[in-house]
């Protein structure tokens, strides 16, 4: 699993004989599976085959699989959505979500639901979105596929209390579908319990061993929790079973990075690169590639590497990844002149007509007026930051996912510890707490009102993040540095 993946995301996996034949043929009877209606059986044998590579996360020959299924029956709605849901390319996203939305009266009642649901959180209208994914649910609970879909949808939305409760239930209808024990990891290592992610990880890995996913899992995780050699040795064994498996290349960079060995995480971007199976991906590798210098505190070399990666991206018609590239740089600038110009050439990328998602583009928007507000916080621009959040407040009315919700709070909680409001900036922070930036003004709040038991916690779990973003190159080498220098000095 990639960490930086922009736009609304699920992904489904397989299970035999679970089809149905014609648009009045009798509805399938497989307990916890869910009904698929398509004409031909040639496109069900494709579509079959590509929930079989998504099962074990070899995504991008289930996307080949789900086009030929597509092309072979243009009114299988599922298949369409299923692309639209998770192809790489915007321009297919948002093709495939019209082709689905044309052609959900071909599908049967559940597969009409998971259209709608699609759909509308594709284009962010989250109130009929959650209606319909609520329906779901509610109509067919013994679907293992639903509740797992569920799960992955809130995930992305970062519910991961949640989204436990629902792999854990698709797990339980039937103990042999593997990956929601996959999924339930990744969100008890987002909530620090390693202990809990490992043991699903372990069991994960005993019901694949012939897959390199469940290693390339235990990689990332490995990572997570500080235990970089396990990481490593993790990945290597991954592509040892697929040397194919790129996201293991990429995962090997991932580890480099934050264990400060920034010219072989160079190395493993490259390796990466080459083997990249899509646009998109090649592009987010050369983000993290760029993001290596930050770390070094060669800011030049950092300047020219995302300024690469951003004519890359509009030369692919990459409008998100293109913004994402001036976000990215606009965060370690050390004049805030600089950084507000790239904030809004960032923008101005947005309001290009790129084809991407209403989700991916607001989302996006919404990490560059967070930044913004940062940056004008900083910059001691009060004036610019209130205007920046007043943006942020009024998308998030609009919207109910869950990276514009965090984007918001972090920008508020910004804003409050500038106006030396710590108490009312602690109940925003607290809904932002795994962004590095967050994460430094909570432990300030904690201290100037007295919790110090709390800013120590804060403080533990700052100096051990491990997750390769931007905000982390700039943040946590800095701050453990400082914490260190104290320790020295006392």
């Amino acid at each position: 699993m990639r960490t930086l993946f922009l736009g609304f995301l699920l992904i489904a996996s397989a299970m035999p004989g679970m089809s149905r034949q014609g648009s009045n043929a009798p509805s399938s009877t497989y307990a916890g599976q869910m009904e698929i209606t398509t004409r031909s059986p040639e496109a069900r044998t494709y579509f079959e085959r590509g929930l079989a590579r998504m099962g074990a996360l070899h995504r991008e020959e289930a996307m080949r699989e789900w086009r030929n299924a597509a092309t072979v029956d243009p009114q299988f709605s599922l298949a369409h959505a299923l692309l639209a849901m998770l192809s790489r390319d915007p321009i297919e996203q948002v093709a495939e979500r019209e082709k689905a939305a044309a052609t959900r009266s071909s599908g049967s009642r559940e597969e009409q639901l998971i259209v709608d649901w699609v759909v509308n959180a594709n284009q962010s209208r989250w109130v009929p979105a959650i209606q319909a994914m609520n329906e779901a649910l509610s109509e067919y609970p013994q679907d293992k596929y639903l509740a797992w879909l569920a799960g992955l949808w809130l995930t992305n939305q970062r519910q991961s209390e949640r989204a436990i409760v629902q792999f854990e239930r698709a797990n339980g209808i039937d103990p042999k579908f593997a990956d929601p024990l996959n999924q339930a990891a990744y969100c008890y290592a987002r909530l620090g319990d390693f202990e809990r992610a490992f043991n699903d990880l372990e069991r994960y890995a005993a019901m694949m061993p012939n897959e390199p996913n469940p290693q390339d899992s235990l990689g990332e995780i490995s990572r997570m929790a500080g235990r970089f050699e396990d990481s490593l040795t993790h990945y290597r064994a991954s592509l040892k079973i697929d040397p194919d498996f790129v996201e293991s290349r990429a995962g090997m960079g991932d580890t480099f990075a934050v264990m400060g060995e920034q010219a072989k995480a160079r190395t493993a971007y490259a390796d990466a690169m080459e083997h990249a199976q899509t646009r998109v991906q090649g592009v987010t590798f050369a983000l993290q590639s760029a993001a290596t210098y930050v770390r070094e505190q060669d800011f030049t070399k950092a300047d020219t590497g995302f300024e690469q990666v951003a004519k890359q991206a509009h030369e692919l018609d990459l409008g998100a990844l293109e913004a994402e590239a001036w976000r990215m740089m606009s965060v370690y600038q050390k004049d805030n002149g600089r950084a507000i110009k790239l904030l809004s050439r960032a923008e101005m990328v947005l309001r290009e007509k790129h084809k991407m998602s209403a989700a991916a583009r607001e989302q996006e928007l919404a990490a560059i007026l967070r930044t913004r507000v940062g940056r004008s916080v900083h910059d001691g621009s009060m004036h610019d930051a209130l205007a920046a959040l007043k943006r942020m407040q009024q998308l998030a009315a609009a919207n109910n996912d869950g990276r514009v919700r965090s984007a918001v709070s972090g920008a508020q909680g910004a804003v409050l510890m500038a106006q030396a409001k710590f108490e009312e900036a602690i109940a925003q922070l607290e809904d932002d707490d795994k962004n590095p930036f967050s994460m430094q003004r909570l432990i300030l709040a904690y201290e100037k009102t007295g919790q110090k038991d709390k800013a120590e916690r804060i403080k533990q779990r700052l100096a051990k993040y491990y997750e390769p973003s931007i905000e982390q190159a700039v943040v946590v080498p800095l701050f453990n540095k400082t914490m260190l220098a104290m320790k020295d000095k006392n």
